[in-house]
């Protein structure tokens, strides 16, 4: 919305994660903790947001992405008044609201910043801050009012007396400002003992000038915090794995049980899909509807097609199509592309596969690089060999062909439609189509001929027939 900004503050260290990564890009839920801040800002409406950077700041500017969203770097680093002075350098003239948030407060919803945004339009106030009763306030500034409820002082801890201690409201370090007030009095903000330029400070001048300041209260405190260590991230994890859960069961989804199911918020799932216990879907997974995944399943950026079954076993940036049933102890490495209907059964390994309508693997058996007919039946340890030690090279088997027990198909090799190859073959050179090869290496034996169905004596029509 036009008049709206937002200066996303993301300079700090993080020296409690004690990480080589920068706090503000550890994950959280498939999203860097960043993204989850920039995201519900866009969703409130302010589409105009500046990231100021500091430590690490090439990490930072890589994961912002660009788009709408800008970066400026404060170098050095002297608090958050300062990083939001720069960062009002960047905002649009036109700009009346300004929203100043945390990198590291992941949880806060755009309903929070849309209350702190009419909060502060309305009436003459100019700010809005974010207030929280966390059940163990330590570390964080007491909000301290007067006797009609209006707020009268943020106290750090570190001046608070016994009395001040007591008090459970506590400044969650969001803002929405007066974009003119704010310009007018950043410069304002006097240096700390310590070197430092404090946000918090604007709230005494804004107070001492008789301005007026509004408090809005986060609906739940955890939302409001920010992340400083670990075990802050992992709490973080839980809040927000449980409202996913919450979303696709509210959207026709089964979840047997949410407290065991781990999934990522960009995960699409269709509805009366079934997810079992102990099932991860990871980045950008699209589950079909009537799907069942688990238990004890992992899918990570793939597709899956409706009325699917994937159970104990890891599907990774592959597209499954629909009517397929893979497991257990099945492996889709990146690149594959399984048709409707095909059966992916116990201990199968793929990698760059594509296989067809109606084909079987049910197991023992690895296929790398390879592309696979429809109705084609792959026999228990079949192995594609697809590197030579220097290249990789891709095996192609033809619609209807057979694949006997424990075949090896050494790459480049292809098989023709409706041929065979017998247990143990040792395939290293093109199968026409309809050719039955075996023995190792495989040598043909003749023309694969398609029997007849036997007929049932019970069903009249004679004697079954014998091979012997």
């Amino acid at each position: 919305m036009i008049g709206r900004a937002a200066v996303v503050l993301a300079a700090g260290q993080g020296t409690r994660m004690r990480s080589r990564l920068p706090k503000v890009l550890h994950p959280l839920a498939g999203r860097p903790m960043l993204q989850h801040v920039l995201a519900s800002l866009a969703e409130a409406g302010i589409e105009q947001q500046v990231v100021v950077v500091g430590h690490d700041a090439e990490q930072v500017e890589a994961a912002v992405g660009g788009g709408a969203t800008t970066t400026v770097r404060q170098e050095p680093q002297k608090g958050t008044a300062d990083a939001v002075r720069i960062g009002l350098e960047l905002l649009d003239s036109g700009t009346q609201q300004v929203v100043v948030a945390m990198g590291d407060a992941p949880l806060v919803p755009a309903a929070v910043f849309e209350e702190l945004l009419s909060a502060q339009a309305a009436g003459d106030a100019c700010i809005a801050l974010l207030a929280s009763r966390p059940s163990d306030p330590s570390g964080y500034g007491r909000l301290v009012r007067d006797a009609g409820g209006s707020l009268q002082a943020i106290v750090e801890e570190d001046d608070a007396d016994a009395a001040v201690l007591e008090l459970g409201e506590v400044n969650a370090g969001t803002y929405c400002f007066d974009a003119g007030w704010l310009r007018a009095n950043i410069g304002a903000v006097p240096v700390s003992p310590s070197g430092e330029h404090y946000l918090t400070d604007l709230v005494e001048i804004a107070i001492s000038g008789g301005s007026r300041v509004v408090v809005v209260s986060s609906p739940r405190a955890e939302l409001a915090m920010g992340i400083n260590d670990r075990s802050g991230l992992a709490a973080a994890e839980r809040i927000l794995r449980g409202e996913i859960a919450e979303r696709h069961m509210r959207n026709g989804v089964t979840i047997v049980d949410p407290s065991s199911t781990f999934i990522d918020i960009d995960v699409q799932i269709g509805e009366d899909a079934r997810i079992e216990p102990w099932t991860v879907l990871s980045g950008a997974t699209r589950i079909g509807s009537d799907a069942v995944i688990g238990p004890q399943a992992q899918i990570l950026d793939s597709k899956i097609g409706a009325r699917t079954t994937v159970w104990s076993s890891v599907v990774e940036s592959s597209v499954v199509g629909e009517d397929v049933e893979i497991g257990p102890y099945s492996h889709l490495r990146p690149g594959c592309e399984i048709g409707p209907g095909c059966r992916i059964g116990n201990f199968t390994e793929l990698k760059k596969t594509r296989i067809g309508a109606g084909s079987q693997i049910h197991h023992f058996s690895y296929l790398g690089d390879a592309d696979v007919g429809e109705a084609v039946n792959i026999g228990a340890g079949t192995i594609t060999a697809n590197f030579d030690g220097t290249a990789k090279h891709r095996t192609t088997i033809g619609d209807r062909a057979f694949i006997g027990v424990d075949t090896m198909l050494r790459a480049p090799v292809s098989i023709g439609p409706g041929a065979r190859t017998g247990a143990g073959a040792v395939v290293t050179r093109d199968v026409p189509a309809g050719e039955t090869v075996v023995g190792m290496p495989a040598r043909r034996i003749g023309t694969r001929q398609r029997k007849a169905p036997d007929r049932n004596p019970e069903q009249g029509g004679g004697k079954p027939r014998s091979d012997a």
